[in-house]
């Protein structure tokens, strides 16, 4: 294949990229240090500088055309001195002046709550019985003593006032009246540095610096021996197992389960069930480096040159931090990803289009994803753009700088297999978080290989991020839950049905639930393409799901056990009521990832049985901890629980 120099592979465009502001004339010129979003004329990029040279495959004969004309650059160079002078004072509400939505706007707080409440039921009452058109609750913790409510517009702000205003509510009358917007963390966090050393310049901070900083924050454990990350792996769990004693303890959960838990840890070392050694690729050191199948890359400037880098946020942006390193010296992102990023950084930097500015909303080259298959070494790219004040002609021209970036340019030697694009602006009243992704370039999806069945994986697929590592977690799933040939497994928050497909040819039947209806769809593919055939999905709240008669009463009644996989938050209560109500179902599979954040669940689970709390609670029998995430602090902890 002949090599293509970044520069000469822009030209395929025959369009040029327009973007232009939404002018008023009869408004004064807008001030740059008042948040308004910026953009570029038409009649400034068709004033532009072509890249000059000659493309190298004769299908490209035209030049593209997106560099910034003088004025544009002026402004360039103002953002870049702004950006690297002393610290100065900001204005930390200045996010409010401008025209994009943020529930900041109008909110209002409560105080006077009733002394036992719940926010299912303060939901129902203002959105059910009092018809409030209320877009966000939010708590500032577990029943507190106020909580706030956002709104759309200030009319709907203030009928809210005037109705939660002195309303009885649990025989307590509420005090309601507007709330004060959060400050932007990003200023906020820049004022402190202003207030501690008023005089004294901001000490630069070097790209080798920001990279390191970076690294410490990605792979806080690059610098440890790996027998040395077990360790304190193991270490973390059993501290978490120890936690939950100690929250059993507090909580009314009868005295047989303290007479339980008591024996338990006469026998476990003082832990409520046993241990088991943490399970990991340990014996295939080289699988512990590069194991990332999906990695979310942010666009940026890096903080010495305020050049464009597409790799890792330094630091987060309620630290004061936007810049972006490189992800070259990451030891968990596989080499292939690392190739592509740089790739992908040369198309960034050769359009000269501005990268996206998360304090001001201003620029548009914003995030590339990619899903990379470590087995069938398929790859998929989602790039993501912030298209603000991007007329369509523009819109559709940066597509096609895309596309053929990668079908003829340089870009080429990637071997896309999929290639996605997405808008991305700040959301208006009403609108979601989330925008249509748009099939570019080759199949809708990759595939990707465990326990010997195929998998299809779309961009917005739940995927174990460590392939190789998930097979040991399935494994030690099954092997925890005892599953025969007469088992029917239970497969809560299923995904695309990876753990459930995968112990499917060892048990009677897989029943999978799961809220994503996309998911769902791509589970039963999944099935059908590995001729799996005992296994059935549904999409849907798992709290409401499984009530259907599938869950209720399976063929296979005598031997059932849930494998339940929630998201980081945990499962809903709901859901965990209703495995509890469910009187033949005798086992159950804990895999979480973020075990501290698993606890309310825990102890759900193992309260003792109440008018709320029907069926006989749940308790730990062992627990094994799996490192899905070498490198890191975190890890995978999967607890196998018994009927009491």
């Amino acid at each position: 294949m002949m090599e293509v120099n970044v520069d000469n592979c822009l030209e395929p465009v025959t369009k040029e990229i327009q973007m232009k502001c939404e002018e008023k004339s009869n408004e004064p010129e807008t001030v740059k240090n008042e948040n308004h979003s910026e953009s570029i004329s038409e009649e400034e990029v068709n004033e532009i500088e072509p890249i000059k040279k000659e493309c190298q495959l004769e299908s490209l004969a035209d030049e593209f055309q997106i560099n910034s004309d003088e004025k544009d650059s002026e402004v360039g160079l103002e953002e870049k001195e702004n950006q690297t002078k002393s610290v100065a004072k900001g204005d930390p509400f200045a996010y409010l002046d401008r025209d994009d939505f943020t529930s900041e706007k109008y909110k209002i707080e409560i105080r006077n709550l009733p002394k036992h409440y719940g926010i299912a039921e303060f939901k129902k009452l203002i959105n059910i019985k009092l018809e409030l058109n209320c877009s966000k609750v939010k708590t500032p913790n577990r029943n507190g003593k106020w909580l706030y409510m956002c709104f759309r517009s200030e009319e709907d702000k203030n009928t809210a006032l005037g109705i939660l205003n002195g309303y009885n509510w649990k025989n307590t009358k509420l005090d309601a009246s507007n709330a004060k917007a959060v400050p932007d963390p990003l200023v906020k966090k820049r004022n402190e540095q202003f207030d501690e050393c008023p005089d004294v310049k901001k000490i630069k901070l070097d790209n080798a610096g920001a990279e390191q900083q970076m690294i410490s924050a990605v792979t806080p454990f690059y610098n440890i021996s790996y027998d040395e990350q077990l360790i304190q792996k193991t270490n973390s769990i059993r501290n978490v197992l120890m936690d939950y004693s100690r929250r059993l303890k507090r909580i009314k959960c009868g005295q047989g389960i303290l007479d339980w838990l008591k024996k338990q840890q006469a026998v476990n070392n003082g832990l409520p069930c046993e241990l088991l050694e943490i399970q990991s690729l340990k014996d295939n050191p080289e699988k512990c480096i590069g194991y990332r199948n999906k990695c979310e890359f942010t666009i940026g400037m890096d903080v010495e040159n305020k050049e464009p880098v597409v790799g890792f946020r330094v630091g987060a942006y309620n630290q004061g931090k936007t810049s972006v390193a490189p992800i070259d010296n990451i030891s968990n992102v596989p080499q292939r990803m690392k190739d592509v990023v740089k790739c992908f950084q040369d198309l960034v930097r050769a359009s000269k289009l501005p990268v996206f500015d998360p304090e001001n909303y201003t620029g548009h080259w914003r995030q590339l994803t990619v899903r990379l298959s470590l087995k069938t070494e398929q790859l998929m790219l989602i790039c993501v753009v912030h298209t603000e004040n991007m007329e369509d002609s523009a819109l559709n021209s940066l597509k096609q700088l895309i596309l053929s970036y990668f079908t003829e340019g340089a870009g080429t030697d990637c071997k896309v297999d999929s290639l996605y694009f997405q808008k991305a602006k700040k959301r208006a009243a009403g609108e979601g978080n989330s925008f249509p992704l748009e099939l570019l370039h080759g199949q809708e999806y990759i595939v990707e290989e465990v326990k010997g069945l195929k998998f299809r994986i779309s961009p917005e697929s739940f995927f174990q991020i460590n392939t190789a590592a998930s097979e040991v977690l399935f494994d030690a799933a099954k092997d925890l839950a005892s599953i025969n040939s007469q088992t029917t497994v239970l497969d809560v928050c299923c995904g695309s049905g990876t753990i459930g497909l995968s112990i499917a040819k060892d048990c009677a039947q897989v029943i999978g639930v799961e809220i994503q209806e996309a998911a769902v769809t791509m589970a039963k593919l999944n099935a059908t393409n590995n001729g799996i055939t005992n296994a059935i999905f549904f999409a849907g709240k798992a709290e409401e799901v499984m009530n259907r008669r599938e869950f209720q009463n399976p063929e296979n009644a005598n031997d059932v056990v849930a494998i339940v996989d929630p998201p980081r938050a945990g499962l809903h209560n709901k859901a965990i009521l209703l495995l509890r109500r469910m009187t033949h179902l005798k086992r159950l599979v804990y895999m979480s990832c973020n075990p501290k954040g698993a606890m309310q669940n825990f102890l759900s689970l193992s309260m003792a049985e109440s008018k709320t709390k029907q069926g006989a609670p749940f308790v730990p029998v062992k627990a094994v901890p799996v490192d899905m995430f070498p490198q890191t602090p975190h890890c995978e902890l999967v607890v196998y629980f018994e009927r009491l």
